[in-house]
């Protein structure tokens, strides 16, 4: 459950709450520690905004830690992070189409970086019911299958014709709310090329919390 406020305010209050309570001989590491949280909130996504920089520092980190291990990477973000094309966000579109880590990626592995996306059609997420998607998200047009839930690979020729092309894809953010959903997706110049699979679920319904 998101609080509805950004988590950086939430890490300096803390910050401030802790503080005077630490007495002059304690460990000066929970400051330095609460200064990691809070610099993390202040410099994350959600606290600045996309930023190249931190795209590339992370797509590095993913591809440096695999080439160490030699282990299968399974990457799970948003999609606007793992899309293997440049996304355009609709809150800065005029920023034009920005790298993602899915984009630096598929630069450094070609066709072993798989990208996956995860959508849905409408439901509720227990602290908000997301509406049905506008017609001309690509939500919308998965929907139309009517199934409980269905996935496509969108690498065969065939398919590809068919599905390719400028996109829209909704997203469910930590902040989503439902009365500005209108604004809330991503946009790629190729659905292809910024997804090999999609996964499409009709309806969502709460977690059941385990006892």
């Amino acid at each position: 459950m998101h609080p509805g406020r950004p988590f950086a305010d939430h890490a300096r209050d803390a910050f401030a709450l802790i503080r005077p309570l630490l007495d002059a001989d304690d460990d000066d590491g929970v400051l330095a520690r609460m200064r990691l949280i809070v610099d993390f909130h202040e410099h994350s996504v959600a606290g600045q905004g996309f930023s190249t920089d931190d795209v590339a520092v992370r797509a590095g980190a993913i591809g440096d830690y695999q080439q160490r291990t030699g282990l299968r990477v399974a990457y799970w973000e948003g999609i606007a992070h793992t899309s293997a094309a440049a996304v355009t966000n609709p809150l800065a579109p005029e920023r034009g189409p920005q790298p993602s880590e899915g984009s630096l990626l598929r630069q450094r592995y070609g066709a072993q970086y798989v990208s996956v996306a995860i959508g849905f059609h409408h439901g509720d997420v227990g602290v908000v019911t997301v509406p049905e998607p506008a017609r001309d998200l690509i939500d919308a047009r998965l929907g139309e299958a009517d199934l409980p839930a269905h996935w496509l690979d969108l690498r065969p020729d065939t398919v590809r014709r068919r599905w390719d092309g400028p996109a829209k894809a909704r997203v469910i953010s930590g902040v989503y709310d439902p009365s500005r959903d209108a604004a809330g997706h991503i946009a790629v110049a190729s659905l292809a090329d910024a997804f090999d699979v999609l996964i499409h679920i009709r309806r969502v319904t709460p977690v059941r919390w385990l006892p």
